[in-house]
């Protein structure tokens, strides 16, 4: 298990944790005040966040993604409250009516009748909203930004060290020209669903999409942490390639993809007033949009800035071809940059 698999696991159970801890608050006071009521909660939070997580990620984000907004809430809305009932009888009947399964299915209907269950409906509904909610705002906005534009953390700009990957379909026009716009634009929505969750396990961002083209940012440290940002590249071209079957499939073609890769100090805050959206200005990203224009001319499908490569230091696992000095486009001084295979 790498490191970065190990993050993933520690943030499920900080999530776990945090849904097993307001069961238990809601369990305590509603139920019974005492220490059953601890194990209940946590045993049926904790249950309900790993099985919500495991229907979002293997069913509905895999079934469900390419079906209207209204359709995809209902649909996960039902399967949710059905999960959080579920769950809820199994807890119930194991640690307040010592496993006596059939009491609760000869008294079904007070469920639905009396003020405990009604208030624990009332309580799912809730927690279904929640997360539904959640998962909305994450789509629409992107991770971590509600907060930090409720709090106006973004108000007024201010310097950041960030790290930037502009990474671009090849040979997009043809493509489109080849099977239709119609389909080339489910290919690339296809194609950026993909590379979601490489970029996620890499903790990388979607800054914005482009077009065909997706702008990645991380933190600097976390960037740096395990080589994160070149990790994530070769991730996605595994899973691009794991998935080669399904695009020929469905397309005829396998979408192949270049990048560049930069970082340094930019400027954030909010752009914007009926559409807002957390915002980076700078060089830096000229800069590896020029970089990303450089793979053509040098045929290197990932090239990085000599600056970021010294920060990164020994990289065991990747190869490093020095391109020598090169005048971007744009740009009055020469960079160094290095291609990674």
């Amino acid at each position: 298990m790498d490191s970065i698999q190990k993050q993933e696991i520690r943030k499920y159970i900080l999530g776990a944790l945090i849904s097993g801890s307001l069961t238990v608050v809601f369990m305590y006071y509603v139920f019974y005040q005492g220490l059953l009521s601890v194990w209940a909660g946590l045993f049926t939070g904790i249950t309900i966040y790993f099985s919500i997580a495991f229907f979002k990620v293997k069913i509905s984000n895999k079934y469900f993604r390419k079906i209207n907004l209204f359709l995809f809430l209902a649909i996960n809305s039902v399967f949710n409250i059905i999960i959080i009932l579920a769950v809820a009888w199994v807890g119930v009947g194991i640690f307040y009516m010592d496993g006596n399964f059939g009491l609760i299915f000869k008294n079904f209907s007070r469920t639905f009748t009396s003020t405990e269950s009604q208030i624990g409906l009332l309580f799912g509904l809730i927690l279904n909203l929640i997360f539904i909610g959640y998962s909305i705002i994450n789509n629409l906005i992107g991770n971590n930004v509600l907060g930090k534009l409720f709090i106006g953390k973004y108000r007024t700009p201010f310097e950041v060290e960030r790290v930037f990957m502009f990474l671009d379909i090849k040979s997009s026009t043809s493509i489109a020209e080849k099977i239709g716009h119609k389909m080339f634009m489910s290919l690339i929505n296809d194609f950026f669903y993909d590379i979601t969750d490489p970029i996620n396990e890499t903790k990388g961002e979607i800054y914005k999409y482009v077009g065909d083209e997706a702008i990645i940012t991380w933190k600097t440290k976390n960037a740096i942490l395990h080589a994160n940002c070149i990790e994530c590249f070769f991730r996605i071209e595994e899973k691009i390639k794991s998935k080669s079957d399904y695009y020929f499939k469905e397309y005829g073609v396998v979408p192949d993809f270049k990048a560049g890769l930069h970082g340094g100090t930019v400027i954030t805050g909010e752009l914007g007033y009926t559409k807002r959206e957390i915002a980076f200005m700078g060089d830096v990203l000229n800069t590896t949009a020029r970089i990303e224009e450089a793979c053509k001319t040098y045929k290197c499908d990932f090239l990085v800035s000599e600056k970021l490569i010294s920060q990164l230091g020994e990289m065991k696992n990747h190869t490093l071809n020095k391109i020598g000095g090169v005048k971007l486009r744009g740009k009055e001084n020469e960079m160094r940059l290095f291609g990674v295979s």
